[in-house]
């Protein structure tokens, strides 16, 4: 009787002993599971407290180092930019050492984001950030392995995790930069709009006079833009305006602001120039749009010129309107003295008394007055 006591007691025993095994397994369990919902919690708020994507890199790098459980592994992250990935943000790597693992391994990386799935590619564990069914891969977080301890399966369901946290945030932040390009850019031409040239040129002008700075404001309108329209179609004109804004903006220097100011009109906002450094770029503009051969969609080949007006802050002239008034102006005598030509307002005594850098007289370029005489 006692045997089988002992017997029966020994069976209790191992079968408390699994129970609190299997409890102890369950918690051990629970514990990294509370961690894991802790640690995405945290990242979560993080990447919802920005919409800017240096700072959703940085950020995402940062809680990379959480999840692998190793601040000192290189690991960077790379983006899509239109056909291209490119570097982000990087965390114990020098910038130059990510940027050629990119180039190195560019085709591979391609391909690897396509699959959308995590990979292993030149020592690094490569894992998409997830987009939408348009574009499946917004880019990859890239953690080095080659030199290091092996990761965890826990880390990587880590980072996984994370990189659907990161591609939520890249994705609102590029709705968001979308966003703001449609309320300040021209739809079809790609160039800053009318209403963020009316803000950019008070925010330059309030900027000139305080520091005492010079500001330019040029007028550019294409000549004879109608019959192009009329003759070969409005699907030809828009392919004329989007040639002649890509000129301008490849022409003028990265200070200046391109605008589509309306129509087959374009202004320029040009800090720190005025008179014959203003008359430069726009004479520079001018060249350059005339040089232009453009083939239209219904295999003709045309050719542009344009006309333009400057004016620029003097004592006399120190608003937004005044500059466009002064600007337009000369736009007029531009026009009137036969197109193809720069026309600027000097600060002289009577408002309309202008200067022109003529396309038939270039070597002379000076020309008072010429609509009023012509």
């Amino acid at each position: 009787m006692a045997k089988k006591r002992s017997a029966s007691w020994e069976l209790d025993e191992l079968d408390s002993r699994a129970r609190i095994a299997a409890l102890e397994t369950t918690n051990a369990h629970l514990a990294t599971r509370v961690a894991e919902l802790s640690f995405l919690s945290t990242a979560a708020e993080r990447l919802c407290s920005t919409l800017d994507r240096d700072e959703i890199a940085r950020i995402v790098l940062d809680c990379a180092a959480v999840a692998i459980e190793e601040r000192q592994r290189p690991r960077f992250l790379v983006v899509r930019a239109g056909n291209a990935v490119v570097l982000s943000g990087i965390a114990s790597i020098a910038e130059a050492e990510a940027a050629e693992i990119i180039q190195t391994h560019a085709a591979d990386v391609e391909r690897l984001l396509r699959a959308g799935d995590a990979s292993s590619l030149g020592g690094h564990l490569l894992i998409p950030v997830p987009g939408d069914r348009h574009e499946p891969s917004l880019g990859a977080i890239v953690v080095a392995t080659d030199g290091y301890a092996p990761l965890s399966r826990d880390a990587i369901r880590r980072l996984v995790k994370l990189s659907a946290l990161a591609g939520r945030g890249l994705t609102n932040a590029r709705m968001l930069a979308h966003s703001i390009a449609a309320g300040v850019t021209d739809e079809l031409t790609g160039a800053f709009n009318r209403r963020y040239f009316e803000r950019r040129l008070a925010d330059e002008l309030k900027r000139a006079r305080r520091l005492g700075g010079r500001l330019s404001v040029m007028l550019f309108d294409l000549d004879h833009f109608k019959s192009i329209n009329d003759l070969h179609g409005h699907p030809s004109g828009d392919l004329v305006l989007c040639a002649v804004a890509d000129s301008i903006s490849a022409t003028v220097r990265d200070i200046d602001v391109v605008t589509r100011w309306g129509g087959e009109e374009f202004a320029v906002i040009a800090p720190g120039s005025d008179g014959d450094d203003a008359m430069n770029i726009a004479e520079r503009v001018r060249l350059a749009v005339g040089a232009l051969s453009l083939q239209l969609l219904d295999g003709s080949k045309v050719g542009v010129t344009v006309s333009c007006g400057i004016a620029w802050v003097t004592a006399s002239i120190h608003t937004p309107a005044q500059c466009v008034a002064a600007a337009d102006r000369c736009l007029l005598e531009a026009k009137a003295a036969g197109r193809d030509r720069v026309v600027a307002l000097f600060d002289a005594p009577a408002p309309h008394q202008g200067r022109a850098a003529d396309a038939h007289e270039r070597t002379a370029r000076e020309h008072r007055g010429a609509a009023r005489r012509s």
